[in-house]
């Protein structure tokens, strides 16, 4: 089982400042407290805050994060090198096993080199796979982050306003592409094509909201006609 660096348990990134990593430990103090948990979770808070309070000592001294943060590029390097001669060792195998068959291919003339290019592929593609997991783990930390730190200033009265992001944009766009399908698929059914269009008439309001709605509708796409037959006139 993976062990957590102290940066996951405060759940920030390694290079976050002094500032970022109080904020975190706050917001997770106030998320993990035991006073504030059920019975049956108790037990669990407690360990949990053990190690956010074990955590944020030594993050929050210089001294014990640069010592720490060593500590952490040393096992990281140390792990690199029996990932690496693992490789090679998979390698050399794979090499000593086929060498004899692809020698006698005409096609190939330099077998070591042609392994060479296999094992950089290999390799390539295996850093490539471990920045992807990094990448989706830092996001997923922050966005954690973010939401609990959301929710303490909402818990001490603050209003928080609504970001808007392009993920939010592109989600709420996919939900009007497919209600306008639907509407459409429903409207040249006969049946609900009825009902459509007795609830259409028979709602003075609703009527008057779909005359805005199609008229504004009509307009942007006579803008847009008119734009292109402007450019092949």
């Amino acid at each position: 089982m993976k062990e957590n660096t102290l940066y996951e348990i405060l759940e920030v990134s390694e290079k976050a400042s002094d500032e970022v990593i109080e904020k975190a430990y706050k917001v997770l103090v106030k998320k993990y407290h035991p006073d504030l948990q059920a019975e049956t979770k108790r037990e669990d808070a407690e360990k949990k805050m053990k190690q956010i309070n074990e955590a944020y000592e030594i993050l929050s001294n210089p001294t014990k994060r640069n010592e720490y943060d060593a500590q952490l590029e040393q096992k990281r390097k140390q792990k690199e090198r029996i990932s690496t001669n693992q490789n090679n060792y998979g390698y050399n195998n794979l090499k000593n096993e086929n060498k004899e068959n692809l020698k006698t291919n005409k096609n190939i003339e330099n077998t070591d080199k042609f392994y060479d290019k296999i094992r950089l592929e290999y390799e390539k593609k295996l850093k490539k796979e471990e920045e992807l997991k990094r990448m989706q783990m830092q996001e997923k930390l922050n966005k954690e982050y973010e939401n609990a730190y959301y929710d303490y200033l909402k818990s001490l009265g603050y209003k928080i306003k609504y970001k808007w992001t392009k993920e939010n944009i592109k989600d709420i766009l996919i939900v009007i592409l497919i209600m306008i399908s639907l509407i459409t698929i429903m409207w040249f059914i006969p049946p609900t094509h009825d009902w459509m269009v007795n609830f259409y008439e028979q709602n003075p309001i609703i009527k008057i909201i779909i005359d805005i709605v199609l008229e504004i509708v009509k307009s942007i796409f006579t803008g847009i006609w008119n734009f292109i037959t402007s450019i092949f006139k």
